[in-house]
């Protein structure tokens, strides 16, 4: 059952999650790589679902926060090309998250703000039966 309520969320959050992000894009042929990168995946402990994992391309993160060139954040990162070249954030950019014509296009945290509390719901009525189930007399 616990595997099955948390799949069943996960599917209609991810649809949701696609949802927002294919209406932010602008036009249908922009969404498709983006889109397609964005996956759920879940890693059991002992048979069941104990962590909840949602993938996708690094630049939908640069999108989220309103990152880009020359827009970056407090700390910035590192990363390695496709091409095995190690980049990282150009330090003039640094602390200009916000500023300029790039603004943020939140598609993935108002979408989990709602159904994570859905979630915690399902999960607590499962675990409560679980416990009422084991305290009673028999």
């Amino acid at each position: 059952m616990w595997n099955n309520r948390i799949k069943a969320w996960g599917g209609e959050t991810i649809t949701s999650i696609k949802g927002s992000y294919a209406a932010m894009v602008t036009s249908t042929q922009q969404t498709g790589e983006g889109e397609n990168s964005i996956k759920i995946r879940y890693k059991q402990d002992y048979g069941q679902i104990e962590t909840i994992t949602f993938k996708f391309h690094r630049y939908l993160a640069f999108l989220h926060k309103g990152a880009g060139k020359g827009v970056a954040g407090s700390k910035g990162s590192t990363w390695t090309t496709k091409f095995g070249q190690k980049k990282s954030t150009n330090p003039k950019s640094l602390g200009k998250l916000g500023t300029g014509k790039r603004k943020a296009k939140e598609w993935l945290n108002p979408q989990l703000d709602r159904a994570v509390p859905k979630l915690a719901d399902q999960l607590l009525e499962e675990k409560w039966d679980g416990a009422m189930k084991a305290l009673q007399l028999q």
